[in-house]
């Protein structure tokens, strides 16, 4: 009879676990950060990425400008972003049973579209590209 220690319960529970962290990391693949979504718009646009990522930081700064000034800004196909104030309440501690009060706090909502759900389903077909030598293509980015 073969006796099962903890460390051969460790080394099973380990494995199982690689095996579900690496079948999501690979459904979800890596996060992306600004320098990648830089260099998808520099393809996108046939820019270098110093454009792209000056074009990235306008739009965003825009947006965090909008944000500010009207407190919500909506991206057709993409999604809504909007301000908010969660409302403050009262809390347990959890060891001390001691209330404490958590004020209002204002934070930042977004909220995708449906059609940005349904593009970005891991079984959903790729987006075509646009085709190259649409009319803006001369206005954008001379120089």
């Amino acid at each position: 009879m073969s006796r099962t220690t903890k460390q051969d319960a460790m080394d099973r529970m380990d494995q199982a676990t690689s095996k579900v962290s690496a079948a999501a990391e690979e459904a979800f693949g890596r996060q992306a950060n600004k320098g990648i979504l830089a260099d998808k718009v520099a393809e996108e646009l046939n820019v270098p990425r110093r454009t792209a990522a000056r074009v990235l930081d306008a739009v965003l700064d825009a947006v965090s400008d909008l944000l500010r000034g009207r407190g919500k800004v909506a991206v057709k196909g993409f999604g809504t972003f909007e301000r908010r104030i969660r409302k403050g309440r009262a809390y347990k501690h959890p060891l001390t049973g001691e209330s404490i009060d958590v004020a209002n706090k204002e934070t930042i909502i977004f909220k995708p579209s449906d059609q940005l759900i349904v593009e970005t389903r891991t079984n959903a077909p790729a987006r075509q590209k646009k085709a190259p030598g649409l009319p803006t293509d001369d206005i954008l980015f001379q120089g």
